[in-house]
């Protein structure tokens, strides 16, 4: 049974219209969203969180967000109907994040996955139409075929119509890698022709290819010292390794390497967020 709303904040207004939102659906991603909410609180002072719970999610993790005081909503799981053969990205949880787009509460959200970082205000996005997202990772020449959206960064118009078609056309349509991304690929088809749709490339940058966006482009990354200096709003950890799966011990603070960098900044905001410090 879907449990009710419930959250760190009672005062938690429902009926405002913009929200940050995120998705939980391991108790394995709790590192990524807890430094996300941290990193977002940061910068972001007028809008909160809301961090959408699968019902797989141990009590324990949901227990740790109420202490945290970290908005969530617990939804109903959506069953990914690809084959998925090993599923060693856990895709089969994915499609459970489509309930974004059921959001009704709210006029517009901006989605985050729980592999992001925010390093400035994105509160400007806000402003963009429905469907707005990044051609991530696009402005690398061996990837200059990509053509389509990023679903890790988009901004949502909740609407019941739309819904509605997107949750019967699940297994109807095709997803190509089997994943949330791949079905909204073929869901919004005439996505890539709709320039107006496509964000700056700053609101989603890989960290993999954070060196190249800076040496080749007008991106600039810098974290040494703990201080920070970049016109990049959001890194995205994308991959199959998180960096809470990576030991802080191997890497060097004074590296110039920009991937290593982030990555150090990552672990320093977790650990900030973890023992509520802050600045």
């Amino acid at each position: 049974m879907l449990k009710p709303f419930i959250g760190g904040n009672k005062d938690l207004n429902l009926s405002m219209e913009y929200s940050f939102v995120t998705y939980l659906g391991t108790d394995s991603f709790l590192p990524g969203v807890l430094t996300l909410s941290h990193s977002l609180v940061r910068y972001n002072k007028k809008y909160e969180l809301v961090v959408l719970v699968s019902e797989s999610v141990s009590d324990n993790i949901i227990d740790l967000l109420i202490n945290k005081k970290i908005q969530f909503k617990i939804i109903k799981e959506i069953k990914n109907p690809q084959n998925l053969g090993d599923d060693e990205r856990n895709f089969k949880y994915m499609y459970t994040k489509l309930r974004i787009f059921e959001m009704f509460e709210y006029d517009k959200i901006v989605y985050l996955d729980g592999d992001m970082l925010v390093c400035n205000n994105i509160e400007e996005l806000f402003a963009n139409p429905h469907m707005s997202a990044v051609i991530a990772g696009g402005l690398v020449p061996s990837n200059k075929l990509w053509k389509d959206l990023n679903a890790g960064l988009m901004v949502i118009e909740p609407d019941k119509n739309t819904f509605i078609k997107l949750y019967s056309s699940i297994n109807n349509l095709p997803s190509g890698d089997g994943s949330d991304q791949g079905f909204l690929h073929s869901f919004y088809k005439s996505w890539p022709l709709k320039k107006s749709l496509h964000l700056n490339h700053k609101f989603n940058v890989p960290s993999c290819y954070i060196d190249e966006y800076c040496k080749s482009y007008e991106y600039r990354f810098l974290y040494m010292r703990k201080l920070l200096d970049t016109n990049i709003s959001v890194i995205h950890y994308w991959g199959r390794f998180k960096p809470w799966e990576i030991n802080l011990k191997q890497l060097k603070r004074k590296s110039t390497s920009k991937v290593e960098q982030a990555l150090i900044l990552w672990w320093d905001i977790f650990l900030e967020a973890a023992t509520d410090i802050h600045h």
